[in-house]
Formats: C-alpha cells, structure tokens, sequence
C-alpha cells in the first residue's frame, strides 16, 4: 500500500507545473481559495440545496382510460378519469421542511469539512517543511561520517581503538541513510498530496516557526463549529417525526370522470367525480410515528452527550496546547542548536574531538529536532481541535505571519 501511494505522489509531481511558495505564508493565500476538494464540498452542498426544491414538487393528476367492445355486436363502453392527488395532514409542508433542515446539517457538515481540510493542509506543509530540516541534518552527519570513514580506511594499519571506530560509523552511516531515505519517502507522499491541493508541484519547503497565539478560555462555540451539526441533528429528527405524523391521513385522489356507452346504435354519456383514498381501516401509521418519537429522543441524548464531550474536549485540547507551548518556548531555537553545532563541526575538522563524540554531537542533534517537531506538532494539534470547535478564524491568520 505505501509502494502505491508512493509511486502516486511520484506521478502527481512528475505531472504537475512546479510552484515557487517561498512560504507557508503564500502557501495559505493558495489553499484558503478554491481546491479540488473545497470544490467537491461545495458541490455536495449544492446539490442537498436542491433537494428542497424536489421535495416541493406536487404529485402530477392521474389519467385513467378504459375502452372495451362487445364481441359479436357493436356495443362498446369507454371511461376517462383525471384524478388530482390532494396531500392531507401538511405532508407537502412536512417534507419541504424536513428537507430543509437535511440542507442545513449537510451545509455545516461541508463547512466544517472545508475548515478541517484548510487546516490540515497547513499543517502537511508544515511537517514537510519539517522534513526538509530533517533531512538536511542526516545528510550532513552521512557526510561527516563518510568523510571520517575515508579517513580512517586509507590507514594501513588501525589501533584497536580506532577499529572500533571504523565499525561504529559505518553502523551510524547506515542507519542514517536508512532513516534518510524514509524522511524522503514521507516528504515525497506530503508533496503529492500538497501538488493535488493547489494543482503544481512544491518542490522545496521553507520551515517557518509558528507564532502560536496566547490563548485563555473558549466556550464551545454552538452556532458554527462542531457543536451546530449536533443542533441540526436533532432539527432534522424533529421534522422528520412531523412528516410521520402528517403520514396519518391518507391522501386524496380527486377529478372529473367522463364514460361512454354505446349499446345497439344507442350512445350515451355520463359525467360525475371521481374520489380515491386509502381507508385508514389498519392502522394511521402509529409504528413509524413511534419510531420518529424514539429517535427524537435518542438523538436528543446523543447530541446532548456530545456536546458535553466536545466541551470536556475543548477544555483539554487547551490545557494540552497552553502546556505544551510552556515547554517549547523554553527549548534552544533552532538557530542557537544550529551555530551550537557548527562550532562543534569546526572542533571535529580540526580533529581535537573523539569520534563517539561526533557521533554522539550529531544523534543528538537530530534526536533534538526529532523531539522539538512532535512537540511542534502537538501543539498544532491541539490548535486546530481549539480551532474547529471554537471556530475563531484569527487562530490560523495569526500562526505563520
């Protein structure tokens, strides 16, 4: 499966025109507009829209014609019946309502969709950016690593301590270039999937710190965020309990009839009215009125428990972001690691420094940034669960200025 989206992400890139976002900046201003999957969102909604019209549509008149000939002589009877369905009980009313509050959840269901896919898109470039970081780092250690390699190797005869060395960074090396070429497979499917979102190929990521915003305390945002679809649940449950009501009366089928009977060249014609309804004799849809009820009331709990889980959420999504941002304003900047470690590079050049030391120097670098992104990413995490349940929009217009 990772062979597939692998060889995916090779082809999306090799068929897409390459872009230049200098940027996660300029790479947000893309993915707010309109993209492939923004696109299909609004489609759907669209076309849930439309269903409001269809259910308003009345039933087309019924038309019945009989005609028949006496064998053997020349009477014939002919009949003709226009018959209009008259919809009893709201069901018209019923039914467009109901349609209108699907539209609405469908409607919050895509926007929400929309806000999580935007976000997420970040947060890919991000990670790839993240990479590219990465990467740069295990490339540098292969390439200190084989350097010192050379050296050692062109010795003809080695000291048991300088064997030992030889061994261990040729193991360091290979496992680098092992843990190198999975960061590049994982930076290969992010880019496939950025070059579908905005239709080219990002070929470099530029890392950029995020400017996570203080937060304090936000309410559950009901009118917009996750917690509205929950709303609009139980909206659509109580119209669709009011169309099974108005499925109580039986409709009415009314219209003029106009017959015909020719008996021994005699012809006469009758008018009057036709009337067809189905005799509530059985039952007045008591079952499926029971039923709504239970589901009304099932989905008032749900909704309810819901909505109290996405509060306990809310709350915990912000004490998770506000301590994990404690922590990772306390690290080293990456440029402060970054001269830290070229100060250690120039010692290494000199040969002043044991090599278990510049292996040890460079496993420590990468473990440090290793551990700074996921901390990175937890915290954007939580960010976008504080996001997309309080849908404050300055939460993402703030973060990579």
């Amino acid at each position: 499966m990772k062979l597939v989206l692998f060889i995916a992400a090779l082809f999306l890139r090799a068929s897409a025109q390459e872009c230049g976002y200098k940027s996660i900046k300029e790479f947000s201003h893309k993915i707010s507009g309109v993209n492939p999957v923004t696109k299909e969102l609004e489609l759907r909604a669209q076309a849930f829209e439309a269903i409001v019209e269809k259910s308003a549509q009345r039933p087309n008149p019924q038309v019945e014609f009989e005609w028949s000939q006496f064998e053997g002589d020349d009477g014939e009877l002919g009949s003709l019946k226009l018959l209009h369905t008259v919809e009893t009980g709201g069901k018209r009313q019923a039914r467009i309502d109901e349609s209108k509050a699907l539209a609405s959840l469908k409607k919050k269901e895509f926007s929400l969709s929309s806000r999580q896919l935007a976000f997420e898109a970040l947060l890919t470039y991000q990670r790839a950016a993240q990479l590219e970081v990465f990467v740069e780092a295990m490339e540098e250690a292969r390439s200190t690593f084989k350097r010192m390699i050379r050296k050692l190797s062109s010795r003809k005869r080695l000291n048991p301590e300088e064997k030992v060395s030889l061994s261990t960074l040729k193991l360091a090396m290979n496992d680098y270039t092992a843990r190198l070429n999975d960061l590049k497979n994982e930076e290969e499917l992010l880019a496939g999937n950025i070059s579908f979102l905005v239709g080219c190929e990002v070929s470099r990521f530029k890392y950029s710190q995020p400017n996570f915003p203080e937060m304090g305390k936000f309410d559950l945002d009901k009118g917009s965020s996750a917690a509205a679809i929950e709303t609009a649940k139980i909206e659509l449950a109580q119209m669709r309990l009011n169309s099974e009501n108005s499925l109580a009366y039986p409709n009415v089928a009314v219209g003029p009839m106009l017959g015909v009977d020719q008996f021994e060249g005699r012809k006469e014609y009758s008018v009057g009215i036709g009337i067809t309804f189905n005799a509530p004799f059985f039952h007045t849809n008591q079952g499926g009125r029971a039923q709504a009820r239970k589901e009304l009331e099932a989905q008032r709990k749900a909704s309810s428990n819901i909505l109290q889980r996405l509060e306990i959420r809310l709350q915990k999504q912000l004490k998770i972001y506000n301590q994990s941002l404690g922590f990772y304003r306390k690290m080293p900047a990456l440029d402060e690691i970054s001269n830290y470690h070229h100060e250690a590079e120039r010692l290494f050049s000199r040969g002043v420094v044991a090599i278990p030391m510049i292996i040890e120097s460079h496993r420590q670098h990468v473990d440090y940034l290793d551990s700074r992104f996921e901390t990175e990413n937890d915290i954007l995490q939580a960010l976008k669960e504080v996001y997309l349940l309080s849908s404050s929009p300055d939460l993402v217009q703030k973060l990579f200025l």
